[in-house]
């Protein structure tokens, strides 16, 4: 007999993996994925899991839900991580900081280091599920700035864990670094800015915008189509971080970390 499921489809099997991620985000104890998981959760079952931790997180941190970070905006990355297409997950404002920040390095469990491009809407944006434009995504978008994405997972076995298993836990996002605004955005090509994240002032990894699907709002406009199919917009004042445009930097203790994308800015965060 298989066990009851609630309004979400979750059983207690995957009830209980959700409760015991849930508190793997607040302990910092990574969790075994449950046997057989691959086969009992779908994807959307997942999200699911995925969707009832943020909710529980913002209400224990504060600060709400303030955007998206969007990942496997590349093809490797999408090969590495199993997906068949770019996700999206919640961001707490609890985990977003201003540059430049001092994080302590226990925080996280892998902690995985991405230099992306963030930008904050101006205006509602909304689709019946059709694609945007690049242009009208930009018409949207009032703000653009340099971030470092830090990238967490508390799950034990992540390096080969099940697109479910990624959507579960929140996208594996972890924290989020914010430079300051960018005044000239507009005059720039994002697919040809380029980054170098520096650690410790050593040059360890370069990238540019063309990394994320061709150019960084492509991915957006990706975004707003998943959010407009799901019934639901894109509102004014939402922040999102596009994609790494860097292969990822597993950090260390007392790593300084510095994100230098030209005239876009810089943004950096030292781990203790």
């Amino acid at each position: 007999m298989s066990s009851p499921v609630d309004a979400a489809g979750l059983d207690a099997p995957l009830t209980a993996f959700a409760d015991a991620l849930f508190e793997a985000r607040i302990s910092g104890r990574p969790v075994a994925l449950p046997d057989g998981f691959a086969q009992r959760c779908s994807e959307a079952q997942g999200r699911a899991i995925g969707a009832r931790n943020v909710a529980r997180l913002a209400e224990r941190l504060g600060g709400g839900i303030v955007g998206a970070k969007l990942a496997a905006t590349n093809p490797a990355a999408l090969q590495k991580l199993g997906l068949a297409k770019p996700i999206s997950a919640p961001m707490l404002g609890a985990r977003v900081f201003a540059s430049p920040c001092v994080l302590p390095r226990a925080e996280f469990i892998v902690c995985v280091v991405e230099a992306e491009l963030g930008v904050r809407f101006g205006a509602d944006l909304r689709t019946d599920g059709a694609r945007p434009a690049r242009d009208a995504v930009a018409a949207a978008v009032d703000q653009v700035f340099p971030v470092i994405e830090l990238a967490d997972t508390r799950i034990a076995d992540w390096q080969s864990a099940p697109p479910a298993a990624i959507h579960a836990d929140m996208g594996y996002f972890g924290a989020l670094v914010t430079g300051a605004p960018c005044a000239g955005w507009r005059t720039l090509d994002l697919a040809a800015a380029s980054v170098r994240l520096l650690v410790n002032d050593a040059d360890v990894r370069q990238g540019s915008g063309a990394s994320v699907m061709g150019h960084p709002f492509e991915a957006l406009a990706g975004f707003v189509a998943e959010r407009g199919a799901a019934g639901q917009g894109v509102a004014a004042g939402e922040i999102v971080s596009t994609g790494t445009w860097t292969v990822p930097y597993l950090a260390q203790p007392g790593d300084r970390l510095v994100a230098d994308f030209g005239p876009l800015g810089r943004v950096s965060v030292d781990l203790t």
